[in-house]
C-alpha cells in the first residue's frame, strides 16, 4: 500500500483513551449479542434446511496450489505489462478493478475446469445444484441477520486492538474509490462489488477451497481456516469484520452446499456496506477502514 495514503483511526494522545475503551466495550457487547442468539439461529436453520449433505471434494491440494500459482502468475504478468507500458496511472481506480476482476475470472475458469474434469457432477459440485436454493437462501439470511451485531461490533472493536498492537489503520482503497466515483462509473463499480466479485470469491473460497479443508480439518476447522485465509487477503485493517462475515458464509455453505445462498448473502452484505458508505456520512470513518 502506498505510504501516501492517509492513516485514519485512533490517535495516540497524552490523555487516557476513554473513547477508545468505550468503543471496544460497545464492540464486544455487540459481538456477545450475536453469540448469545447464535444457538437459536442454528436450531432455526436446521429446521429450514434439515439434514446436511456431506460433500467430498474430488480435487486435492495440488489443484489448489495450481490455482494459487495461476493467480500469482496472471497478476505478475499484468503488473509487468503495466510497468513496461508506463500505464500505471491510467489503470488506477476503476480500470484497475475491472482488470482485476477479469484476471480473477480466468482463475475461476480454471476452477470450473478442475470440477468438470475431476467430479462426476462436473460444475454442479461447486454448489450449483438444482433444488433447495430458496431454503438455503433462508438459512443464509438467518445467518446474516444474527451476525449483523457482531459485524458492527468487529468494526468498532478491531481498530482498538490494532492501535494497541501498534498496527496502522489504513483505509481500504476500494472504500475511498467508491466515494470518488459518479454516474456510470459508480454503477459499474456497484455491479462489480455486489454481483461479480462476491461470486468469484465464493467460488474460489467456499465452493473450491473449503470442502477440501473440511475433509482434512473437520467442519469447524475447515470453515475457520477458510475464513482466516479469506480475511487475511483483505488486509490487517479489515481482518476481524471480514473474518466474522466469512464464518457466516462458510457455515451456510457447509450446511446447504448451495453457492447461490452464500453468493446472495455476500453480495447483500457488500451492497449494504456500500449504501451506508455512500449515503450515511457519519458511518464513513468506520466503514472506510
Amino acid at each position: 500500500m502506498s505510504a501516501a495514503i492517509t492513516v485514519v483511526g485512533l490517535q495516540e494522545t497524552s490523555a487516557p483513551a476513554a473513547p477508545g475503551t468505550a468503543q471496544l466495550l460497545l464492540g464486544l457487547a455487540l459481538i456477545s449479542a450475536s453469540l448469545s442468539v447464535a444457538p437459536l439461529a442454528v436450531v432455526i436453520a436446521r429446521r429450514v434446511f434439515p439434514g446436511r449433505n456431506i460433500f467430498f471434494a474430488r480435487w486435492g491440494f495440488s489443484h489448489v496450489l495450481f490455482v494459487v500459482l495461476a493467480f500469482i502468475g496472471l497478476y505478475g504478468a499484468a503488473s509487468l505489462v503495466v510497468s513496461a507500458t508506463d500505464a500505471r496511472e491510467q489503470l488506477e481506480g476503476l480500470p484497475g478493478v475491472v482488470i482485476s476482476a477479469a484476471l480473477t475470472a480466468c482463475v475461476v475458469a480454471l476452477v470450473f475446469r478442475f470440477a468438470h474434469t475431476l467430479d462426476p457432477d462436473g460444475w454442479r459440485s461447486l454448489g450449483l445444484r438444482a433444488g433447495g436454493n430458496l431454503r438455503a437462501l433462508g438459512v443464509g439470511l438467518i445467518g446474516l441477520a444474527v451476525a449483523v451485531p457482531a459485524l458492527f461490533g468487529a468494526l468498532l472493536a478491531w481498530p482498538w486492538v490494532l492501535d494497541r498492537l501498534g498496527i496502522e489503520i489504513v483505509p481500504q482503497e476500494v472504500a475511498q474509490l467508491a466515494q470518488r466515483l459518479h454516474g456510470w462509473e459508480l454503477a459499474l463499480f456497484v455491479v462489480l462489488a455486489v454481483v461479480v466479485i462476491p461470486l468469484f470469491e465464493e467460488l474460489l473460497f467456499r465452493a473450491f477451497l473449503q470442502p477440501l479443508l473440511v475433509q482434512n480439518l473437520g467442519d469447524r476447522g475447515g470453515v475457520a481456516v477458510t475464513a482466516v485465509l479469506f480475511a487475511g487477503l483483505h488486509g490487517a485493517t479489515a481482518f476481524l469484520p471480514v473474518f466474522v462475515l466469512a464464518l457466516v458464509l462458510g457455515s451456510v455453505m457447509l450446511r446447504t452446499q448451495r453457492l447461490g445462498a452464500v453468493w446472495f448473502v455476500h453480495g447483500l452484505h457488500n451492497g449494504l456496506v456500500l449504501a451506508m458508505l455512500l449515503c450515511v456520512p457519519s458511518a464513513r470513518d468506520v466503514l472506510g477502514q
